[in-house]
């Protein structure tokens, strides 16, 4: 028995190793492959409507950078609808929220908080919102994201490449406040681990990709086969 379990042992041992020089060395082919690619921004042959929603539970203090941040991407402002669930808050997540709505640039735009009250936390949120949504494509961020200026940008640029095969695409995610303790340290060292060499391995070696909880659109048409 003892021997059994060595044997065993030594086959995971040697099995995750095998995955991890596999895993890192997609990677660094990735980076060898893209790191001195300049991209350009390009007007895209269209722009589909995109929903974005945010799921937020008691995030007062950073809601308001993110609505922003959101409504500032580099994409047309009539192709964005933005929906802002203030899910079973105590805080002023929603009234901040709407602060930013209500400001004179973004008065007119495709935007709506909704107080949420019900179960089922951000999967609640997300079935929700399928409800209410009218893009063609459905995009998720995080209340404490604050996505880059292009970023919507580059997930659509990525579909429309294939539309007929890419029903979502993800972008990589960052840790913008990761030298403030050892806490968010810890967190950016996790997410590059897993953004910037699992994500990015897996992808470049097998074209598999694996979803985030934000930064992420996925057609609106084809979510129902996935429930």
């Amino acid at each position: 028995m003892t021997e059994f379990v060595m044997i065993v042992t030594l086959i995971s041992i040697w099995s995750s190793l095998l995955m991890s020089s596999i895993t890192l060395g997609g990677a660094v082919h990735f980076w060898l492959e893209h790191s001195r690619k300049i991209v350009d921004i390009v007007p895209l042959k269209r722009y589909p409507l995109i929903t974005i929603v945010v799921p937020a539970h008691n995030e007062a203090v950073v809601i308001a950078q993110t609505t922003q941040a959101i409504l500032e991407l580099n994409y047309p402002a009539d192709k964005v609808e933005l929906l802002i669930f203030a899910d079973n808050c105590n805080d002023q997540t929603a009234q901040r929220a709407r602060t930013v709505l209500q400001l004179p640039k973004y008065e007119k735009r495709k935007a709506k908080v909704i107080e949420r009250h019900g179960s089922g936390g951000k999967a609640g949120v997300l079935n929700d919102a399928l409800k209410m949504a009218h893009g063609e494509y459905i995009g998720v961020y995080d209340a404490d994201a604050m996505p880059e200026k292009n970023a919507l940008y580059f997930l659509v640029r990525k579909i429309l490449e294939n539309p007929t095969r890419y029903v979502a695409a993800f972008g990589r995610n960052k840790t913008r406040n990761a030298e403030q303790n050892f806490l968010t340290k810890c967190i950016n060292q996790e997410i590059v681990v897993t953004q910037r060499i699992q994500h990015c391995a897996i992808w470049h070696l097998f074209k598999i990709g694996r979803i985030p909880g934000t930064n992420f659109i996925h057609k609106f048409a084809r979510i129902p086969l996935l429930l």
